[in-house]
């Protein structure tokens, strides 16, 4: 009986000591490691105080550069589009202040507005080409030859032009036949008008938003390029996007073109944007210059150079 109970209190005693050590060892061990830690959590607070810090201070810089461009802008555009008369259309991804805000500037320049539209999105619908291909046939004005094409972006935006720009058809164009076609498009839910065109458009500026990437997005995003590009074979024409990133972007394939007709701007969601789309217009309505403006990839500056 003491036997067994020498037993049990030797092993209560082993498993007690066992306790106690494993115990004081991790007390011993983890006393080191909390201020190896502890170190480094204050190193990382240091580190993120001071990222914010610099990130406050860019935030600081930009609002700067934007209040200089707005101030700046009524010297910069003065009277530069004197003799122009300026269509502004708005395609899906670009919200309607920024639009306003590109007008504004435009009003610095002299340029008459020649009409203000808002294309939707199912005007870049690849569903919806042989129904555009459909109404360019049906709109078209008496004389004017629809391009041979199965993309109906590309043949509608044709009528398009020829209705609302001055030198966009050989043949005259009469208030019915712009009527027609804007009419066709607004029934079907692809425009929205809130200026209406003129017909005398000797400009244009195309305002559009980001890359594409949902369904048909090659679609779409090469429609953008189709439509800016079919203004601009009639007209001193100014692609101005939310950004020059992503797979497929209308402004980058713009910018890679040699041959391309269009100036491009990419920051037009800022007031330094507003100015540059403006300032680009100006730019290569006096002499050709085309100028491919912003902070993206393949931009040459903030503005154009001076000639």
């Amino acid at each position: 009986m003491i036997n067994f109970r020498y037993h049990l209190l030797s092993l209560t005693a082993v498993f007690l000591a066992l306790t106690v050590g494993l115990i004081l060892g991790t007390a011993a061990l983890n006393g080191p490691a909390v201020e190896i830690l502890s170190d480094r959590v204050s190193n990382l607070t240091s580190a993120n105080d001071s990222l914010r810090a610099e990130i406050n201070e860019l935030q600081d810089e930009l609002a700067d550069d934007q209040e200089f461009a707005s101030i700046a802008a009524p010297y910069v555009l003065e009277g530069t589009l004197a003799a122009e008369e300026t269509m502004i259309v708005a395609l899906p991804g670009v919200d309607s202040d920024t639009v306003d805000q590109v007008e504004a500037m435009l009003g610095y320049t002299e340029a008459s507005v020649a009409g203000r539209m808002m294309i939707l999105d199912d005007f870049f619908d690849p569903t919806n080409n042989d129904s555009l291909a459909d109404l360019a046939d049906r709109t078209a004005p008496e004389g004017f030859e629809v391009p041979v094409t199965f993309d109906g972006v590309e043949a509608i935006s044709s009528v398009l032009a020829a209705v609302t720009m001055a030198e966009g058809s050989d043949e005259e164009v009469s208030n019915s036949d712009r009527t027609a076609v804007l009419s066709g498009l607004t029934e079907m839910g692809m425009l929205t008008i809130d200026a209406d065109p003129t017909g005398e458009a000797t400009s244009v500026i195309v305002l559009t938003g980001g890359t594409a990437t949902d369904s048909g997005a090659e679609a779409r995003n090469d429609g953008v390029v189709t439509f800016a590009d079919t203004f601009a074979s009639t007209a001193h024409t100014v692609l101005g996007g939310t950004t020059s990133a992503g797979d497929g972007n209308p402004l980058a394939t713009v910018r890679n073109d040699e041959d391309t007709a269009l100036s491009t701007v990419d920051n037009v969601s800022s007031t330094q944007g507003e100015v540059a789309v403006v300032a680009a217009l100006a730019a290569l309505a006096a002499d050709g210059t085309i100028s491919h403006l912003g902070t993206g990839s393949e931009a040459e500056g903030l503005l154009p150079a001076a000639s």
